[in-house]
């Protein structure tokens, strides 16, 4: 898709300007809304309404999550496609998998909540009486959620070991690459010039399993813990449009990422130029079409097939008060405004114009997670307030953390692998 040279990259400047590092004030706002969450989370479900508070916990446990796995997929695909554009920020796409363990315990966590959460916590599934077991349900997708993680931990691993290896070889201060993340990642090394060609083609034979596992593992949570939260509702394409729409938003994210640390980081900023822009700008452009590809044929043959077990789920969210007004707000943010708006080259290498676009994109990704799984919870009401708003911060900081505290350690860009060094040969 990309017409862009491979960026050069000056390794030894790379490698001695060390990890990223956030100032402390930063990292304690972070650890603060943490606790934010934490607090309103509790004070939610001692002193409030508990099915709202699990509704707002298990819509940012779904989102966040969503945003992780769209980010490291985005890696994954650069992998497959070569992509030679994307070696500054490949670095910041690998960042995502830290959130990984986070979301697997928030994951767990609703359990708790699945009384509030989900019908088949209350009472036996029609037709599925068995299959959805609450005990099964969650053993099976601890299962399927550990596979995909671990397979995303392995595949970044295998690039984090050929960065600080080279980094290790190359540095003049040493002490930036030996902490002890560092010796388990090196255990064995025997030099780039003998590892790094391997670990990459582990990395692109391990991508296309990644998609796979990918793929199938969110349509099935999509299917059974998103969708069954409803006993009649089912849609084919939901499982895709859920997958399809977390690396829409993944691609945002990782823009947004490039812009912020390539300020903060001079080493990564002279290699993010307006061409990463633009040709994450077109990718984010490519999967907003499919996104509203997506959502407009589950629309469209579910309204015109008026099959009262459809029909139901759609009039209340786009026909019924409260929440037919918030469905008129998440089609334009989430489609409209990101599809006119990238069609302009200018405005999609333009920092500002594309900030703001991808804040728009993903706001409007957030208010559609919240419009799927809400209503069934509160079908009355829209319940936007303190509890749900410090919930959001507090995973809004969690998220923060883990991206900081893995920067924070390796090298901010992907040195040793190939296309740093224009070569294609991997």
């Amino acid at each position: 898709m990309s017409h862009v040279h491979t960026v050069p990259v000056n390794i030894e400047k790379v490698v001695d300007a060390g990890p990223i590092s956030i100032r402390g004030k930063t990292y304690l706002n972070m650890w603060a809304l943490v606790f934010l969450g934490i607090f309103t989370f509790s004070y939610g479900l001692l002193f409030g309404d508990a099915g709202t508070t699990w509704g707002a916990f298990f819509v940012n446990a779904v989102y966040f999550q969503g945003l992780a796995l769209g980010g490291v997929m985005t890696c994954v695909i650069m992998q497959i496609v070569r992509a030679q554009w994307g070696a500054p920020i490949r670095r910041l796409a690998e960042a995502n998998v830290a959130y990984l363990p986070v979301a697997f315990c928030a994951f767990l966590t609703t359990y708790f909540g699945r009384e509030y959460l989900f019908f088949w916590g209350r009472e036996p599934m029609p037709g599925r009486e068995f299959w959805m077991q609450p005990g099964f349900v969650y053993f099976r997708f601890s299962v399927l959620f550990f596979v995909l993680f671990f397979l995303m931990a392995r595949f970044v691993g295998l690039s984090l070991r050929g960065d600080v290896g080279l980094a290790r070889d190359r540095a003049k201060n040493k002490s930036n690459w030996d902490l002890p993340i560092h010796h388990y990642l090196l255990k064995d090394w025997k030099g780039a010039e003998r590892e790094v060609l391997p670990l990459q083609r582990k990395m692109s034979y391990a991508a296309p399993v990644i998609v796979f596992t990918y793929a199938v593992t969110v349509s099935l949570f999509s299917f059974e813990m998103i969708m069954g939260q409803n006993p009649t509702w089912y849609s084919n394409l939901f499982g895709a449009f859920i997958f399809v729409s977390q690396i829409y938003i993944g691609w945002a994210g990782l823009a947004l990422m490039s812009m912020y640390f390539s300020r903060k980081k001079p080493a990564l900023g002279e290699l993010i130029t307006t061409q990463q822009f633009w040709d994450l700008g077109k990718l984010n452009f490519g999967f907003c079409m499919l996104w509203g590809y997506m959502f407009w044929s589950q629309f469209l043959t579910q309204w015109y097939g008026n099959l009262p077990e459809e029909t139901q789920w759609l009039i209340l969210r786009t026909r019924e008060f409260p929440w037919k007004g918030l469905a008129w707000i998440v089609f334009p943010m989430a489609f409209i405004i990101p599809f006119i708006s990238l069609l302009s080259r200018d405005l999609k290498k333009n920092r500002v114009t594309y900030a703001a676009i991808c804040f728009v994109l993903m706001t409007g990704v957030w208010l559609d997670r919240y419009l799927l799984i809400m209503p069934e919870i509160s079908p009355t009401t829209i319940p936007l307030g303190f509890t749900e708003i410090g919930i959001f911060l507090g995973f809004l900081g969690a998220y923060l953390l883990c991206i900081r505290n893995f920067l924070s350690k390796y090298p901010c860009v992907a040195v040793s692998h190939p296309l740093t060094h224009g070569s294609k040969e991997w």
